[in-house]
């Protein structure tokens, strides 16, 4: 299902505790950096997912998803890769189960979309989690801590 209205986007943030950030680099001038970062800071708990490094900001980065100890229940996937890329993570996605895969902007193509629903995954696509974090939390007052 595409999770597109407002409403239900907030449900998501706010019933939402443990993010799996796929692709998040520890370099602090990317995107996936500052996402990932803003969402420790709102008292996520945030899971790097990151082949090529060992360890960012302090948590443990792992190889893919299905390398996350079964034990933890992610909550949301929050994908930055390139369309090609986030087919795989889409696969692992459905194997762990995630409430909602969030195709962060430029993860997204007409094909990843449908292999989503194809694959039974609940998706937000075509927005910024941080930035949509922002104006919920700006408009409602709700921030998480």
């Amino acid at each position: 299902m595409i999770i597109n209205k407002p409403d239900e986007i907030k449900k998501v943030l706010e019933s939402s505790k443990v993010i799996a950030v796929v692709g998040m680099s520890p370099n602090t001038e990317r995107d996936s950096n500052k996402v990932g970062k803003y969402l420790i800071d709102k008292g996520y708990d945030v899971i790097p997912v990151n082949p090529q490094v060992n360890e960012i900001y302090g948590r443990k980065c792992f190889p893919s998803l299905l390398d996350i100890p079964k034990s933890v229940r992610i909550d949301i996937v929050d994908v930055f890769r390139n369309p090609e890329a986030s087919k795989e993570v889409l696969k692992q996605a459905a194997k762990i189960k995630p409430n909602v895969v969030w195709l962060q902007l430029g993860a997204e193509s007409d094909e990843v979309i449908k292999m989503s629903q194809e694959l039974g995954l609940d998706i937000i696509y075509g927005i910024c989690i941080m930035e949509t974090h922002k104006k919920i939390g700006n408009s409602v007052g709700f921030i998480i801590s």
